[in-house]
């Protein structure tokens, strides 16, 4: 399934929370399936397919993204006709973004010198506020 020219975001603070790159791929996917309606309900194989992992990669991804509160998987079940009921597929929920790690913007330094940055072809400047380029 190819979505074309639709668009989807997703909060930069993503990022925070330390999500492993099929984590991210499948949660992307499911995000951009979903929709506005916040719900899916794509295939093991497909989202495995369109994430480029395989299935079993594709579940972990999935349990772990449960796991953080990311998605909701609801079982689908559908009743035969000689009485048995048999699991269909999953519905995934889109929830609301977790709250931030409690280690989020925390970082350690092991000096306090100027930062410098540097745009091709220009010199060097520092980039502290109220510094003027060099």
């Amino acid at each position: 399934m190819i979505l074309g020219e639709r668009f989807f975001k997703l909060s930069n603070a993503l990022f925070c929370f330390h999500l492993t790159p099929i984590q991210f791929t499948v949660y992307s996917f499911l995000v951009s399936s979903a929709g506005r309606k916040e719900k899916c309900w794509p295939s093991m194989k497909t989202i495995a397919s369109n994430c480029h992992c395989s299935e079993t990669a594709a579940r972990e991804a999935i349990t772990a993204l449960e796991q953080k509160g990311f998605i909701r998987r609801v079982k689908r079940y559908q009743d035969r006709p000689n009485g048995s009921v048999r699991q269909t597929s999953n519905a995934y929920y889109i929830q609301e973004q977790p709250p931030l790690p409690a280690t989020w913007g925390h970082t350690t330094s092991r000096d306090s010198g100027v930062i410098y940055e540097q745009d091709e072809g220009e010199r060097s400047k520092p980039s502290a506020a109220g510094q003027e380029s060099a």
